[in-house]
């Protein structure tokens, strides 16, 4: 039977939104492990929490999922938390605390863990404070000693890359990454060519863009594959990228063809518009 598995690892956080007194479990790396289970994956879940209030927030929201946590470490510091405000739905990040992040590695239980899965699905900011407080080549390090160590486990390797395009960053990821998840809001139609282009060169096996409002697309070599964006109301744009992601990968991993996981994605995007919070 195809091994279906995915393992996230990931940022966390806990989204707090100021005018209306309400929080909510988020971070890239939850929001997109909601999606894969939502959508019939058995999910893991890789990052730290603090020993506080707000981390036991985020076991909790794991657990009522469904989603393996077992391997969520807990230390003696403070749980990321984000400030939100919306402007017509659309999210605004007004503060943050890294907290806990500054201390997020890898170690070899998790290596030993992640074996277990298919593939594992690496959001970048899960190492961004090490950037913050270590430098920028630090950061560079420590992604790519994660995924290369994924990759000679022989786990197939998903990266979210957000808005980010650093040269030496995906140089140093070459042929190392199947799927690479990249937002480029402000790409026109026009530009996707250059820009597949640019990034397929970095040895992927299929590159998906994100472009807010204006759809999504995704190339594998050959043909642009484009997708609209789903009509909706947006409440709260907060979490969308994020579960655009989980439910692409719930559909690639079942061997769907691209055209039908743009497709399903762009769905499960739209209806995570309507609701507040991330999920």
């Amino acid at each position: 039977m195809l091994n279906q598995k995915v393992c996230v690892i990931g940022d966390n956080s806990v989204d707090i939104y100021p005018k209306s007194g309400k929080s909510y479990v988020g971070g890239n790396g939850i929001n997109s492990a909601i999606a894969l289970k939502r959508n019939g994956i058995d999910a893991g879940y890789v990052g730290v929490i603090g020993n506080d209030e707000e981390g036991e927030l985020v076991i909790a929201a794991l657990e009522k999922e469904d989603i393996d946590c077992s391997r969520v470490a807990k230390l003696n510091k403070k749980t990321a938390w984000t400030k939100i405000e919306l402007n017509k739905g659309n999210r605004v990040f007004v503060d943050e605390s890294l907290g806990v992040q500054h201390k997020f590695d890898l170690f070899e239980e998790d290596y030993v863990y992640l074996r277990n899965f298919a593939w594992a699905h690496h959001t970048i900011f899960s190492n961004w404070a090490t950037a913050v407080s270590g430098g920028i080549e630090s950061y560079y390090e420590k992604v790519e000693n994660q995924i290369q160590r994924l990759h000679r486990n022989q786990v197939r390797v998903s990266v979210d890359f957000s808005e980010q395009f650093d040269r030496k960053l995906l140089t140093s990821l070459k042929n190392r990454v199947d799927l690479g998840f990249f937002s480029r809001p402000e790409l026109s139609r026009s530009e996707l060519k250059e820009e597949f282009e640019k990034l397929y060169g970095y040895g992927f096996s299929v590159v998906v863009i994100t472009m807010g409002a204006r759809g999504s697309a995704s190339f594998a070599g050959r043909d642009i594959i484009t997708q609209p964006a789903i009509p909706t109301k947006v409440v709260d744009s907060l979490g969308v990228g994020d579960a655009f992601i989980g439910a692409f990968l719930s559909q690639w991993v079942r061997e769907k063809t691209i055209k039908v996981t743009l497709e399903f994605a762009a769905n499960y995007a739209a209806n995570t518009c309507l609701i507040n919070g991330a999920f």
